[in-house]
């Protein structure tokens, strides 16, 4: 048989999954981290081990590997990883960068845009085979819109309540309640206690962790709760701004796609009309993409690409 391999890595883990020629799913996996600037030893380790977990699975060639890799540009990282892949499997493979391999797996070698928004956000425009990241400055800078960014705005909501000697909400004590374990039995416990709880999830805690509040204001959306609505409805926009300014690259009238990526969108139908909506006001011609596509699957359009190289 003969398979590709597409690989997803990022700061928390890493995703394999191998295809047949046919493009049919036939191998998966998850690993450990997968980005440089975290550590770059421990990043090419982890690949490998998932690389072998596949080729150990699966009798037959792989044909190619493609992987798209949080933090891939950092320093000469690309080339490094390249190399090590291609003399210890002897597999010929490309290395892009996260947007790369999304924007390959969602517009293959169209023009047009990807947002994405999960717990950072960033948008990639890929035009004339030619790539652009716009935001992605990280949480401290920008990431508006994101699941970090909106998990923030609602504890930001809390400390407002307590500072202000408001009643907390619903959406208060729910976010409470889950970083807590428990809900304040007393005025007193709100303004001495609770404080110190929320900033010892803020700050001793990774992204990832503070942002896993987004379900809850995604949950209570649902229920029609305001707070949450309002929340959610302001990240579709903040996410659009980056959007918009995207559309710039591009003659406004052109039927622009725009790929969706990222748990913020698929997660939330509040931020995607939203989104949506912002960007309408800017851009009547916008095509949207909003099927949850495996990054991996971009695997199909690069190896594509790459065997036509072979017949040259």
């Amino acid at each position: 048989m003969e398979y590709i391999i597409g690989i997803e890595s990022g700061g928390t883990k890493s995703h394999l999954a191998a295809y047949d020629l046919e493009q049919n799913l036939i191998f998966e996996n998850n690993g450990g981290y997968g980005n440089p600037s975290v550590d770059a030893k421990q990043t090419i380790a982890n690949i490998s081990k998932l690389i072998e977990s596949c080729l150990e699975s699966i009798k037959g060639e792989c044909r190619f590997l493609a992987v798209g890799m949080a933090g891939a540009d950092t320093g000469d990282f690309k080339e490094i990883l390249h190399n090590y892949i291609k003399d210890k499997f002897m597999l010929d493979n490309i290395i892009l960068n996260d947007a790369e391999m999304t924007a390959k797996a969602y517009l293959k070698n169209e023009d047009g845009i990807i947002a994405i928004a999960g717990t950072g956000a960033s948008v990639y425009v890929q035009k004339n085979n030619e790539g652009k990241v716009i935001g992605g400055w990280g949480h401290i800078l920008g990431d508006k819109g994101s699941g970090y960014h909106t998990a923030v705005e609602a504890l930001k909501r809390i400390a407002a309540q307590i500072d202000n000697g408001l009643e907390l909400d619903e959406l208060s004590t729910k976010i409470i309640r889950e970083i807590w374990g428990s809900l304040p039995n007393s005025q007193k416990e709100i303004t001495e206690i609770v404080p110190k709880v929320i900033k010892k999830f803020v700050y001793d805690n990774p992204k990832k962790t503070v942002a896993s509040l987004f379900h809850i204001i995604v949950n209570l959306s649902d229920k029609d709760n305001a707070a949450a609505v309002k929340l959610l409805e302001d990240a579709g926009k903040y996410l659009a701004e980056t959007t918009v300014s995207a559309i710039k690259e591009f003659k406004t009238d052109e039927n622009i796609k725009i790929g969706l990526n990222g748990g913020v969108f698929h997660n939330s139908i509040v931020v995607l009309e939203s989104y949506k909506n912002e960007v309408s006001k800017y851009s009547k011609n916008c095509l949207f993409i909003n099927k949850d596509i495996m990054v991996t699957e971009a695997v199909f359009n690069l190896y594509e690409t790459r065997r036509k190289t072979w017949h040259l």
